[in-house]
């Protein structure tokens, strides 16, 4: 884990600050440190961070370094350090620069990650504020002693993990994304013979740490358990997927809610399979435009898919008739893509479309908290 630290270089509070940090990671995490603009854009375009951390708001430039951060695919944090303090806020010194500092610091605190408090009264101001619903209290050790250094830097370590915990699906490599779903095809399909000309790619612990927490939050673990269970017998090495992540905590979408099963949804009591598809089709209609839609629903509708024989032509005339017959077929064109069924296992023609593409982002970033 990268972090680099941004902060002020007339602020000789938070350089020692930060100095501290630094002093006491060890091996938790690789950190340096920067206090200028020029030096943080040579360092996030010079090699990968996985984390920014900004220590202070109010310079322009630190939204400058926020959005560079994220649009090479490293997360940022903010400690306000109490910069955002309501008496500060309403100072005669900030009256000029309100209303055009308003505008970009509230952004960059929105696109942060975590906003991190350094008291409850910081934290408090900062829930009224209502920027950013991800706040944790860190008290500072340097200014008092209702905390240990020791602790101050335990604490700081865990959040950096659980940001980096956090909507793993966005972090994964083609490599590790390519394991994921040759895992659950595998768990769906049941059997080896759908596996041929497929090799598990080898993989680091830190991306089976990703894939893991991915199915543990996306209740996939039934399925995973399935395809782990046939490559082990087919001799693949999967031995990084007994990693413990029941642990591991992350930040989490507004509203998000686990997803239920279809069949748990819909019931089992339909006269034919074909009801019983309309129904499926019906429900993940809903879940798309509830914006709900998630990737163990399709691996559910692939297993039906593949259990059942259709009548492909009165299923096409059917879902017609309900409008569904274009989403439908963009779900297939997930299922292709996902994973990997065949053309002709498909009971309606894929469709692949910028709305496929749009569907596709839905489901894959379900938990983005930025979403």
């Amino acid at each position: 884990m990268k972090v680099l630290h941004y902060y002020d270089q007339q602020n000789d509070l938070q350089a020692r600050y930060v100095r501290l940090l630094m002093e006491l990671c060890g091996t938790s995490a690789q950190m340096s440190s920067c206090n200028t603009l020029s030096a943080v854009k040579s360092e996030l375009r010079g090699s990968h961070w996985d984390i920014l951390h900004i220590h202070g708001c109010w310079l322009l430039d630190y939204a400058k370094a926020s959005v560079l951060a994220h649009r090479l695919g490293t997360r940022t944090i903010i400690t306000p350090h109490g910069e955002l303090e309501p008496w500060i806020l309403k100072n005669r010194q900030w009256q000029e620069k309100m209303p055009k500092t308003l505008l970009y610091q509230r952004q960059t605190i929105q696109k942060a990650y975590v906003v991190i408090a350094m008291g409850d009264m910081e934290r408090e101001s900062l829930v009224q504020l209502g920027w950013n619903p991800r706040i944790e209290t860190v008290r500072n050790a340097l200014v008092t002693r209702s905390i240990t250094i020791a602790e101050m830097n335990r604490q700081l370590l865990n959040i950096y993990r659980k940001v980096m915990d956090s909507n793993v699906y966005e972090l994964m490599n083609d490599k590790t994304r390519e394991a994921l779903f040759l895992l659950l095809k595998a768990g769906v399909c049941g059997d080896a013979c759908w596996l041929q000309n497929s090799t598990l790619p080898a993989l680091p612990a830190d991306s089976w740490r990703q894939l893991m927490i991915y199915v543990r939050y996306e209740q996939l673990d039934s399925v995973m358990r399935r395809g782990l269970h046939l490559l082990r017998t087919t001799g693949a090495d999967v031995s990084g997927a007994d990693i413990d992540v029941q642990g591991a905590d992350c930040y989490l979408p507004a509203g998000y809610k686990a997803p239920e099963s279809i069949a748990s949804v819909i019931g089992n009591k339909f006269a034919s399979e074909e009801e019983r598809l309309l129904a499926t089709f019906k429900y993940l209609h809903r879940q798309h435009i509830a914006n709900r839609l998630a990737m163990t629903h399709l691996l559910e509708l692939e297993r039906e898919i593949r259990e059942h024989d259709i009548d492909e032509e009165h299923l096409t005339e059917t879902l017609q008739e309900h409008r569904l017959l274009p989403f439908v077929s963009r779900l297939m064109g997930l299922l292709a893509e996902f994973t990997g069924l065949e053309e002709g296992m498909m009971p309606i023609t894929a469709l692949n479309d910028r709305q496929t593409q749009r569907l596709k982002d839905a489901v894959t970033g379900r938990l983005d908290v930025e979403g």
